[in-house]
């Protein structure tokens, strides 16, 4: 880990944030593509489209090998800060988790702020949810066995369709699958102040971020915004929440997963000690990072035994 913050800072790059938008996506997509390393067989992939709020949402359909008939499905939000990240920046990681979980995975390529700042992003996530549950079958998929996950900003989305499922009495829900997810606005925090430089993830780049998908204030406060704003986090589905040591996003995963045990979520909660933010979809240098995707696939699958959950 140490050596690659090393090589970074050696490259001395302009920071994303400071970039024109189209050259901090391209950027982003750039890193992500690379360091996520080739990708690894599965069945097929197909791209389908849902409808939207405001048009048709992209999404690409992981089929594993051997593909059969009514399989668990992992409904899959990218992170990149609400702002950046793509369906093919994210093709590594949802082959691995197709290939590791025997899952058909549907990565959503949800509407990015500052073009389309909250709750845009949210919308769409659970508009590709929804429709996704109903058209399951169709893509080989089993309906009544659905989980939702994501990383950062993806995490972010996955927690807050699980509330709005739950609030809208939608499709039932049987896991989720939350990487250091974007639940809070994290400013501020302990691991903030401790991590938000030299780690990859930096404070300013955060409020870059933050700055384009909630730039009034009032916004974060509207309902499915921020997962941390319900009331009650009573009566969702079990999680699996990965997070990472040296993040700045580490203490807001920490203090979601305590408030859903204390709601009686049951939750299986995963540190990893030295690991930096987007570490899980770093797998071509990151040891740990491949073996949190197989630990993550590892959960889903237990899930998926368990059943459809009532």
């Amino acid at each position: 880990m140490r050596a690659y913050l090393d090589h970074v800072a050696a490259l001395n790059r302009p920071p994303l944030e400071s970039l024109p938008l189209p050259e901090a996506r391209a950027l982003f997509d750039q890193i992500f593509t690379q360091l996520g390393g080739p990708p690894v067989a599965v069945g097929r992939v197909e791209n389908v489209e849902a409808p939207g709020p405001r048009g048709p949402i992209p999404i690409r359909v992981y089929h594993p090998e051997g593909d059969r008939a009514a399989l668990p499905l992992l409904i899959y939000f990218h992170g990149g800060g609400y702002t950046c990240g793509s369906l093919d920046s994210y093709d590594s990681v949802c082959r691995l988790l197709t290939r590791e979980s025997g899952f058909v995975v549907a990565s959503v390529d949800y509407r990015l702020a500052p073009e389309f700042p909250a709750p845009a992003p949210g919308d769409d996530a659970y508009a590709a949810f929804v429709w996704l549950s109903a058209n399951a079958q169709a893509l080989g998929a089993d309906p009544s066995r659905l989980a939702v996950g994501g990383d950062s900003a993806g995490g972010g989305l996955a927690a807050n369709v699980a509330l709005r499922a739950r609030d809208a009495g939608g499709p039932s829900i049987m896991h989720q699958l939350l990487v250091y997810p974007a639940v809070a606005s994290g400013a501020g925090s302990a691991s903030a102040r401790a991590y938000g430089e030299g780690h990859g993830l930096t404070n300013a780049r955060m409020a870059f971020y933050w700055n384009c998908y909630v730039p009034q204030p009032e916004l974060a406060d509207l309902p499915y915004v921020l997962a941390d704003n319900a009331s009650s986090l009573r009566d969702l589905p079990p999680a699996t929440i990965i997070i990472a040591e040296c993040d700045p996003l580490h203490d807001m995963g920490v203090a979601y997963a305590e408030r859903l045990r204390s709601d009686g979520v049951p939750v299986e909660l995963r540190i990893y000690a030295g690991m930096i933010h987007a570490f899980f979809s770093y797998v071509a240098i990151f040891d740990r990072g491949r073996e949190a995707v197989g630990e993550a696939a590892a959960a889903l699958r237990n899930a998926a035994q368990t059943g459809a959950r009532t």
